[in-house]
């Protein structure tokens, strides 16, 4: 079974679980999906929706305790008193499921592929259509955003075995690759010197057998300050 088409990226993956359950029942009788499968549709889209966002609180609450422990014992001239970070509660989790929701998600999809009445614009409403990686001019297409000071990094990566991540801290790319990486997301822990800010910019190209392959991604950038 082809799953070329899952994002690898966990929270990307829960987004579009979820666009499959909620689109779903608009095509449920046309697809041949009965009650049950929406049903399960639906229930593995929130309980992976609750996963993905307890994970993401806990692990910021994980890196706010690393950089308190750090200023607990290097100390800084900003901070003058020590707070300690608050711990996250964790939210009632929803209706409990199965192990392997990716797998029954595969199931669904080649499933509804496999009826002739799953046109491509259908496919591209329920998120289950993407170009294959046989499209050389295919780019990693990285997205960022901050995660408890640090730049967090993820793209998509096909049929691709590795990206090329590069990095711009002021001092240009380079000719050399800051990180290969092999799965999604990445955790950029390595900031400026203390109270300095700066703007990291990255881009990154697919890698088959370490030669680099297609378009670098746009590039992506953000402000950052050490710690």
């Amino acid at each position: 079974m082809s799953v070329y088409f899952i994002d690898q990226n966990t929270e990307e993956f829960s987004t579009q679980i979820s666009v499959f359950a909620k689109q779903l029942p608009k095509y449920s009788d046309l697809l041949g999906f009965d009650d049950d499968e929406k049903t399960e549709a639906v229930n593995d889209a929130a309980y992976m929706a609750w996963v993905v966002k307890t994970t993401a609180s806990r692990n910021k609450n994980k890196l706010a305790w690393t950089a308190y422990e750090n200023l607990t014992r290097n100390g800084s001239d900003e901070v003058l008193v020590l707070t300690a970070p608050i711990e996250t509660a964790i939210t009632a989790p929803p209706t409990l499921v199965l192990p392997g929701i990716q797998k029954r998600y595969a199931q669904k999809a080649a499933k509804a592929k496999a009826n002739p009445n799953c046109s491509v614009d259908i496919q591209k409403i329920l998120d289950i259509y993407k170009n294959t990686a046989t499209d050389t001019s295919t780019s990693p297409n990285l997205r960022l955003k901050e995660e408890a000071g640090y730049p967090l990094i993820s793209f998509f990566k096909y049929d691709f075995v590795a990206i090329n991540l590069y990095r711009d801290i002021g001092d240009g790319y380079g000719s050399k690759p800051y990180k290969t990486l092999t799965t999604s997301p990445f955790l950029d822990t390595d900031l400026p010197a203390l109270g300095i800010t700066a703007r990291y910019k990255y881009k990154g190209i697919f890698v088959v057998k370490d030669v680099e392959t297609g378009s670098f991604s746009p590039e992506v950038s953000i402000n950052v300050i050490g710690r």
